[in-house]
């Protein structure tokens, strides 16, 4: 046409790149269907006869009667085909391109099939304001922490918004009038589903709790590897509880229950570095000795077991720089003296946030979940529900023969494991090592980090132990309500200073374990042993949590017997006054009127003879004594004699006496 100007594509605007496998069912047969129409009639055989209008009306009528398809799909087909460049995937429907992305249509009436069965309630348009009424009510009924149903919440919008007051004796109820517009729970869950996706972490947090949304839905964008570039650099430590129940090592038809599990695993390599296995609760005592173990040689623990290996096969010795823990045993102060003495920084994840720490946690699933299920005596997560047997009775392994088992599971998951999901660095590739935790290890330690910190067993152990400050008395050195001696504080005359200036503090760590003993500080790798004094003999042995509870319970006795006291003391007061009120009211009654200096001339001879009426009712007299002989004539003359002799000596005491008192 005339002022028209053609253009020579230089890319085919119609091409398009679709992958047929996503595509839905019904969509690939129409495509299929489409294809058999364009090959039938639009081949290089049926042109240009088939530009031709009249030529082509023809070609269209005998597919129609050929396919069974109306003339006019075939038409369209036929025009889409020439119009988007002769290419078979431009008669794949555009689907993709209805409706505008993100945006709500504006609509007039009610969309959707037409109601199967009558309602006494008319339909409803879903407006803006219905919209509004549906994210107030969903604010409203729906997210709480009671979790009330999609429907329940329904049903309260409706007796919120679309129901009438009716007066009732005692009170009023909602009533929807018959032939009102409301809109369904179809259209209510419609754009429930609609808005959940968008904000998920609401529905989840209000709902569940913020923790349910932390540990199952929140995004994991990143992964350890990637603040993490050498052996030892940050151990990931935490516990849990097995999942089996063990039986006594010294009478194996006594049932224990669970073990408390620790792991210690390295962030580089995944290697398990460390462990431990106790019948405690999870504490800081089994988190220092599952961190003793991963700093300390494998070779005599595994041998304690029955277990031989070579220091090869378990090679993670050494101090690490930092742990990585949950706010759990290690946010506690007795983790300062590992911190301040051993340089290891602890780093501890926010609450619900297992994912900062996924080595360790995955880890404990994999031993239970490989380890444990097949052991007499497993715990299963239906344990509890009715008619289930109770495995518990089926136990038969011991704490050591566990130690045992998950010792071997170790030594195989370090030296034979493959981690598929390990992302190896290039220079990993160049050096063709594979993802398995110890020849990861070992790359690291030879490429990235060098050889670890090491110190001596003793001082790892006296560190690792928590810290806290003692008082120097004059009496000993006392820490908790014990009191303790050693050979530098009697060498350095710690005791005569403390009585001479006053008591002082000194640094002291201590094994909650076993109290007998506790370790004054004389600097940051020295120490003195200080032992119970012999007065404290009834702490020896004892463990810290023990003794806590054992002076609590003297404590509140102490109180309980002071807040007796009070009201016996309260009742003993009372008494007294009134023995004195009735003894100054005889007083007076008996008082003669002396003058001052004879009442008090005569005190001593009011005391004699007040002695002497008081020696007679003191007197011992033991009734019912025989003698074994009677006395002779002789013994007789004898006592009369004597009986002279004291009545002489009687009144010349008396005579003395008088004397004393001037009135001779």
């Amino acid at each position: 046409m005339k002022g028209q100007t053609y253009v020579i594509e230089e890319t085919d605007p119609w091409m398009r790149i679709i992958d047929l496998e996503t595509q839905p069912e019904n969509e690939k047969a129409r495509f299929e269907q489409a294809k058999k129409i364009i090959r039938l009639i639009a081949s290089n055989d049926n042109e240009p006869n088939i530009f031709v209008s009249a030529e082509r009306g023809i070609l269209v009528r005998k597919a129609s009667a050929a396919t069974g398809m109306d003339k006019s799909t075939i038409s369209r087909y036929l025009k889409r085909y020439w119009k988007r460049g002769k290419t078979l995937y431009s008669l794949i429907s555009d689907y993709d391109k209805c409706g505008a992305a993100g945006k709500d249509r504006k609509i007039q009436k009610k969309l959707g099939r037409k109601r199967i069965y009558t309602s006494q309630y008319e339909e409803l348009v879903i407006t803006d304001d219905i919209k509004r009424l549906f994210r107030i009510s969903l604010e409203k009924f729906y997210y709480s922490a009671k979790r009330p149903t999609l429907r329940r919440a329904y049903e309260q919008m409706i007796a919120e918004y679309f129901a009438s007051e009716r007066k009732v004796e005692g009170g009023s109820v909602p009533i929807v009038e018959i032939g009102k517009a409301i809109p369904t729970l179809g259209q209510f869950r419609y754009w429930f589903n609609k808005w959940r996706m968008k904000d998920i972490k609401k529905e989840v947090s209000t709902r569940e709790g913020p923790r349910k949304y932390h540990q199952q839905y929140k995004p994991v964008l990143g992964t350890t590897q990637q603040d993490v570039d050498a052996p030892a650099l940050v151990y990931q430590i935490d516990a849990t509880i097995l999942d089996i129940t063990i039986v006594s090592t010294f009478q194996r038809s006594k049932i224990l229950g669970r073990p408390t599990f620790y792991l210690t695993i390295c962030g580089y390599s995944h290697m398990i570095t460390g462990y431990h296995l106790t019948l405690d609760p999870p504490s800081w005592e089994g988190a220092m000795m599952s961190l003793i173990c991963a700093c300390e040689s494998k070779v005599d623990l595994c041998k304690r077991f029955g277990i031989e290996i070579r220091e090869e096969e378990w090679p993670s010795v050494g101090l690490p720089q930092y742990l990585l823990a949950d706010r759990g045993e290690l946010i506690s102060g007795k983790a300062l003296s590992m911190i301040e003495h051993l340089n290891i920084g602890v780093m501890n994840t926010p609450p619900f946030f297992p994912m900062w720490k996924p080595l360790v946690e995955r880890y404990f699933g994999i031993i239970q979940h490989h380890a444990t299920p097949s052991l007499p005596g497993a715990v299963y997560k239906d344990a509890k529900d009715r008619g289930v047997r109770d495995n518990r009775i089926t136990a038969s392994l011991t704490l050591d023969e566990i130690n045992k088992i998950i010792l071997k599971f170790i030594l195989h998951y370090n030296n034979q494991h493959y981690l598929s999901d390990y992302i190896r660095t290039t220079h990993q590739i160049e050096e063709n090592v594979s993802p398995i935790p110890i020849k990861l290890w070992n790359y690291g330690i030879k490429h990235k980090s060098g050889k670890l910190r090491q110190v001596s067993p003793d001082i790892l152990r006296f560190n690792m132990l928590p810290s806290e400050k003692a008082t120097v008395y004059a009496n000993g050195i006392k820490w908790r309500g014990m009191l303790y001696s050693c050979e530098t504080a009697l060498k350095e005359k710690y005791f005569i200073r403390a009585r001479m200036n006053g008591s002082f503090k000194c640094d002291v760590s201590f094994d909650p374990r076993n109290v007998s003993q506790i370790y004054l500080r004389l600097g940051r790798n020295e120490y003195d042993v200080c032992y119970l004094l012999e007065s404290q003999a009834r702490y020896k042995d004892q463990t810290l949590d023990d003794i806590i509870y054992l002076l609590e319970a003297e404590q509140q006795d102490q109180v309980t017997a002071a807040d007796k006291e009070l009201g016996s003391r309260i009742s003993l007061a009372a008494e007294i006054d009134a023995i004195v009120k009735e003894a100054v009211a005889k007083t007076k009654a008996e008082s003669k009127p002396e003058s001052k200096a004879k009442k008090l001339r005569d005190i001593r001879e009011n005391r004699r003879q007040e002695k002497d009426r008081n020696r007679e009712q003191e007197s011992i007299v033991l009734e019912g004594v025989r003698r074994a002989n009677p006395p002779s004539t002789s013994e007789e003359e004898n006592e009369g004699e004597s009986s002279s002799t004291i009545n002489h000596l009687t009144l010349l005491k008396k005579i003395q006496q008088e004397g004393f008192n001037g009135n001779r």
